[in-house]
C-alpha cells in the first residue's frame, strides 16, 4: 500500500463527510441519532452539527489531503489527523463501556474511526518506496 493513496482516500472521504455536514446538518443529525430537545433548540442543534460534523470534518479532511501530497514531509499533519480519529474511537469506546451497546451503527462508527485513525498514523510513519533510479547517474 502507498501512504499517499491511503491518506488521500481517507482525506477525501472525511472532506465529503464534512461538506455534507455543512450543507445538510439535519441529515447528519438524523444519521447519528440526534434531535433537538425542543423546537426552540433546533437552530442551536443545527449550528452545533454544522460546527462539528461540517466545519471540523471539512478542515480535517482538507488537512489530511494536504498531508497526502507529501506524506514524508507532512508526517505531523497526518499523525495529528490519525490521532484525532483515534480520539473519536477512544471516546466512543468509553461511551460503550459506560452506556452499553450502541447498536450496529455505533459499532460501525467505532470500526471506521479505528480504521481511519490507524490508516493515517500508518501513512505518517510509513516509508515511501524509493524510485529505482534515485542516486543513479
Amino acid at each position: 500500500m502507498n501512504p499517499r493513496v491511503v491518506a488521500g482516500v481517507l482525506g477525501a472521504i472525511t472532506l465529503i463527510m464534512g461538506l455534507g455536514g455543512l450543507v445538510t446538518p439535519d441529515r447528519w443529525m438524523a444519521f447519528v441519532g440526534f434531535a433537538p430537545s425542543t423546537e426552540s433548540n433546533r437552530v442551536l442543534a443545527l449550528c452545533e452539527a454544522r460546527a462539528v460534523y461540517g466545519g471540523l470534518f471539512t478542515v480535517l479532511g482538507a488537512f489530511t489531503l494536504w498531508g497526502a501530497i507529501d506524506p514524508a514531509g507532512k508526517r505531523s499533519a497526518l499523525l495529528m489527523a490519525g490521532l484525532l480519529w483515534l480520539g473519536l474511537c477512544t471516546g466512543r469506546s468509553i461511551g460503550i463501556s459506560i452506556d452499553g451497546n450502541p447498536g450496529v451503527f455505533g459499532w460501525i462508527g467505532l470500526v471506521c474511526e479505528a480504521v481511519f485513525g490507524l490508516g493515517l498514523v500508518w501513512s505518517a510513519v510509513a516509508r515511501l518506496p524509493t524510485p529505482a533510479n534515485v542516486g543513479v547517474e
